[in-house]
């Protein structure tokens, strides 16, 4: 077995640490991970080491990979990922219904103040722009301080992730490139949420102004 690309421990060595029947978890270590077949070597040496175990009279429930285990993971972190990730869509519609209350309250309030744009000569699109703008820049501050908050909370939920499922916090990694795509999708819905209320803004007319109370 000098050639194989796998190894055995001799049953003299399992018996030195005890009895053999007690054991309830056998780990083998693939060598040659360099190996382009290594993943083929390693499901043939655990169907070779479960039937010289079957054969001695070791009965073996279950044989499973490292490759295998680390798609099972990869499945269960996909679910937790997918589920916050809708999570973060909810709350990013929330957050964009809040800022269009919050514009739609902000028209009420200006009412005058749009009027004497009006009265100035300020066109459709300018009184729009002004209140998309607004909006767009209470969305920025939001993003600047999620970002500067995001770091902290994220670590912490993912030690608490791994804690509960794996008994051990997982290998944190700040994503820099989630950080700018969620910039591009923090300003495209501020402006869509003050998108109505502006546009209800620029349709008021001077005589509208003058008889609001």
């Amino acid at each position: 077995m000098d050639n194989s690309p796998y190894g055995y421990i001799s049953f003299d060595t399992l018996e030195w640490f005890g009895e053999p029947y007690g054991f309830n978890e056998l780990h083998v270590v693939a060598r040659n991970r360099s190996d382009k077949d290594f993943a083929r070597h390693v499901v043939k040496a655990s169907a070779a080491l479960e039937a010289h175990f079957e054969r001695n009279g070791l009965r073996v429930d279950s044989v499973q990979t490292m490759a295998a285990e680390r798609a099972e993971a990869s499945v269960v972190y996909g679910i937790v990922i997918s589920l916050m990730l809708i999570m973060a869509i909810l709350l990013a519609i929330v957050g964009g219904l809040g800022l269009m209350g919050t514009m739609s309250i902000n028209v009420l309030e200006r009412t005058r103040e749009i009027g004497v744009l009006r009265a100035v000569g300020a066109p459709n699109r300018g009184v729009a722009l002004a209140f998309v703008r607004e909006g767009i820049a209470i969305g920025l501050l939001s993003w600047l301080l999620g970002s500067v908050l995001a770091f902290p909370l994220s670590k912490l939920l993912s030690d608490a992730v791994g804690m509960a499922m794996v008994g051990t916090p997982l290998t944190f990694s700040y994503s820099v490139t989630g950080v700018w795509l969620w910039l591009v999708a923090v300003v495209a819905l501020s402006a869509l949420a003050s998108f109505i209320p502006a546009r209800n803004a620029s349709r008021l007319t001077v005589r509208e102004v003058l008889a609001y109370e």
